[in-house]
């Protein structure tokens, strides 16, 4: 059988690409003081990477021009603390994050299931890789990194962001900061997020599959990055907006003043007129055909849209997870995320509806020796399973069951019996 063009191959692996690049007297005016005039360059599997980045419609060409802008490579090449160093591309498609060779090394080596798994699960919440490059200044150091996707690639103002691992012992560490905003961890977390239940579903079985492929791979301490957007806030950073990102700055709470509009009771939306949250049960008796006949298993390395995609905004083979997943989140009490569990709970907290922007990142750290004597060491102090160094298949197993927590289905967008009824029977059917 002949290959496909979409295959890789051994060569494709172990392929790399170096370019030295010098910038001329008259191109060195143009440049600010402090430039990089001459740099090495080396691109790894050129080609499974631009096959990612045909999978996600970016031009090669336009994507070489962003990273290897003159900011962008001054401020890589000036870091000092790899895999600790990330920031935007100029046009903020792109986070550039710096590596540890270590790093690099898993990353390549788990490359090619990467690339067959985000192929087959086209509403994969792993974040996008789209180039792993090393750049060596004229008489430096050399600098690993990765560019990835933007999971915050929107013009929406973020309110609040996470950083979120599941573990809750020794996440107490000094906050990140992303596009000027503070990456909150476990112990700020203060919110759930009500998701219609089929979506719902759909979700952590993805979330389910990702964590199967990082578990394989032997990776673990990777996190999920989930920020959210209130609907109805102004776009940018105005009065109205900057009570609930200021408090998401101290770790405080919620401003619950309901003047600006944004602030409404979880008892009164399940009693209100929810036609605009909902989907159009219309046009999903015409998208989903009950009686399709093409069976699961002969899927290859197609896009694996089941029907619980179907239950996606835009009900298209390029939604993804993650990308402005329309919320209700509810705002609980500080004390932690255990305290609304109930379905009477949920109703009685105070609600906003939200825009979700999520991804898995940060899957490079394996099961190493160190990772192992960590794990040792901070067992005989603390619970051995809330710490963050554990085996991959712990690592996996509790990650799904925090963001499990976090994600509640709302029962209260259940879709009328006459569809929920075949619409369960046929999802049960396909676990």
């Amino acid at each position: 059988m002949a290959e496909s063009s979409k295959d890789i191959s051994a060569l494709d692996l172990t392929d790399s690409q170096r370019y030295w690049v010098h910038y001329s007297r008259q191109q060195c005016l143009n440049l600010p003081p402090g430039s990089i005039t001459a740099f090495e360059w080396k691109d790894y599997c050129p080609r499974v990477f631009r096959l990612i980045q045909e999978l996600e419609n970016i031009n090669n060409e336009c994507y070489m021009i962003s990273i290897c802008s003159d900011e962008t490579l001054r401020k890589v090449t000036s870091s000092s603390k790899p895999g600790n160093f990330f920031i935007l591309s100029t046009d903020n498609r792109f986070v550039v994050k710096t590596l540890r060779k270590s790093e690099v090394r898993v990353l390549l080596e788990m490359l090619p299931a990467y690339y067959n798994h985000i192929r087959k699960f086209r509403s994969t919440v792993l974040s996008k890789l789209y180039g792993v490059h090393v750049v060596k200044p004229d008489g430096g150091a050399k600098v690993y990194f990765l560019v990835g996707s933007n999971i915050f690639k929107s013009d929406l103002l973020m309110h609040r962001c996470y950083d979120l691992k599941g573990s809750l012992q020794g996440r107490r560490v000094e906050k990140v900061r992303f596009r000027e905003k503070v990456l909150h961890k476990e112990s700020d977390l203060d919110f759930h997020f009500c998701l219609e239940p089929l979506i719902r579903h759909r979700l952590m079985k993805q979330i389910k599959h990702d964590c199967a492929f990082l578990e394989a791979a032997g990776v673990m301490d990777y996190s999920m990055l989930l920020g959210f957007h209130v609907k109805g806030s102004p776009k940018d950073l105005s009065e109205a907006g900057r009570s609930l990102s200021t408090d998401s700055e101290r770790g405080g709470s919620v401003d619950t003043n309901p003047s600006d509009g944004r602030r409404l009771s979880c008892d009164s939306l399940y009693h209100s007129d929810l036609s605009s949250q909902r989907y159009s049960t219309a046009s999903i008796r015409d998208s989903v055909d009950f009686n399709d006949k093409k069976q699961k298993d002969s899927i290859d390395f197609e896009s694996e849209l089941s029907f619980g995609d179907q239950w996606l905004p835009g009900n298209s083979q390029t939604t993804r997870f993650g990308e402005e997943l329309s919320a209700r989140g509810v705002h609980i009490p500080k004390n932690g995320i255990g305290t609304l569990t109930s379905h009477e709970n949920l109703k009685s907290g105070e609600c906003y509806e939200v825009l979700l922007y999520f991804g898995i990142v940060d899957f490079f750290q394996n099961y190493s020796v160190i990772k192992r004597l960590e794990h040792a060491y901070k067992s005989l102090h603390f619970d051995r399973k809330m710490i963050t160094a554990v085996n991959p298949k712990a690592y996996s197993s509790r990650f799904q069951d925090f963001i499990g927590d976090i994600f509640k289905a709302d029962e209260s967008l259940n879709l009328p019996t006459d569809l929920t009824s075949g619409c369960r029977e046929k999802m049960l059917q396909m676990q």
